[in-house]
């Protein structure tokens, strides 16, 4: 093992090839650090598809130097490609722990790596020789900053093999422990997804259950947060012994922004509409909401209501049948 990375230096410039991705997916996009992040898409019949995971983050310097630990990042079965580079650094190492009954193994082995104009790479592809790397690791990043620098940007990342089936689709899965908090952005190919990674789990805009009388129709409205609030889904609370969701909605905001979504049918996740990306709603600021139901959600009997997570207002709802009400809000969660 000790001669297999001596061999590494040879594994330093990796070129990773993919076939063409037409469809990218990530699932959730909002997760809490340790959480699995599940990816699928669709690529040729057959292909090979590398999935790159990477995060931007930077790096306080002290005394010239700079370090970064990454504990309990999880090296997948089969073939990869582990990087790190360094940008206004002087030189770069890390250490990887365990590997193998050899414990902790530096690498460089022979010492750290001179950057060049100020950045420098490693990158370690596995397996080698036959010998693979998987589990839990834990990573330190460390060397010299240029003289003078406060901060050193550092861009960790992970690539893994997946092969694409019959029809050409390909699923995997990334386990975010040891990522750092962020975005982590996943792409293959020229596809790209971003994924939020957070240290606790995300406020969710909810009215709390609603009641009866209830009857589908169109909503408008207005939301304004009193936080952040992550959203790639929207829950509709049916009334008991119905099929009440939502079939379409649209959010938006005064800059012309505007997300959709639509329901897709009485499946297992019938009382939930998924947003083709994930987004912000931010404090403060006024948004406007038009949700269609169908069948019987549970209805908040007011025209202003105050949550934990902010305010919402009904402008109108108009009813299947063309009656408007101005005190109708359909009981949901944003998540």
């Amino acid at each position: 093992m000790i001669l297999i990375f001596l061999l590494l230096p040879a594994a330093i410039s990796i070129t990773v090839t993919s076939a063409a991705v037409t469809e990218l997916y990530s699932h959730p996009e909002v997760v809490v650090q340790g959480a699995e992040v599940s990816i699928s898409g669709k690529a040729s019949p057959n292909e090979m598809v590398w999935l790159d995971s990477s995060s931007v983050l930077s790096l306080p310097v002290s005394n010239g130097r700079y370090s970064r630990e990454f504990n309990g990042i999880y090296f997948p079965k089969g073939e990869k490609v582990f990087s790190m580079t360094a940008e206004k650094i002087e030189d770069i190492r890390l250490s990887i722990t365990p590997v193998l009954w050899l414990g902790t193994v530096n690498y460089p082995t022979t010492g750290p790596r001179e950057a060049t104009n100020g950045t420098a790479s490693l990158s370690l592809s596995f397996p080698i020789q036959g010998v693979d790397l998987s589990g839990e690791k834990d990573i330190k990043v460390y060397g010299a900053a240029e003289d003078g620098t406060t901060s050193v940007i550092l861009e960790f990342a992970m690539a893994i093999k997946v092969t694409a089936d019959s029809n050409g689709d390909f699923s995997s899965g990334i386990d975010t422990g040891g990522f750092p908090l962020g975005e982590l952005l996943i792409s293959a190919s020229e596809k790209e997804r971003t994924v939020h990674i957070l240290s606790t789990e995300p406020p969710v805009f909810d009215t709390g259950s609603g009641m009866y009388p209830s009857i589908p129709g169109t909503h408008h409205g207005k939301i304004i947060p009193a936080q952040t609030i992550f959203v790639h889904k929207l829950y509709t609370y049916p009334c008991i012994g119905t099929g009440g969701h939502s079939e379409r909605i649209t959010i938006s905001n005064a800059s012309g922004w505007a997300q959709t979504a639509m329901w897709d049918g009485y499946t297992e996740e019938r009382h939930n509409i998924y947003f083709a990306d994930s987004f912000e709603l931010r404090p403060g600021v006024e948004y406007n909401y038009t949700i269609e139901t169908s069948s019987y959600p549970q209805i908040m009997h007011t025209s202003q209501l105050n949550t934990n997570a902010g305010t919402v207002t009904c402008e109108k709802f108009v009813d299947v049948n063309g009656k408007v009400y101005k005190d109708w809000i359909p009981a949901i969660i944003l998540s």
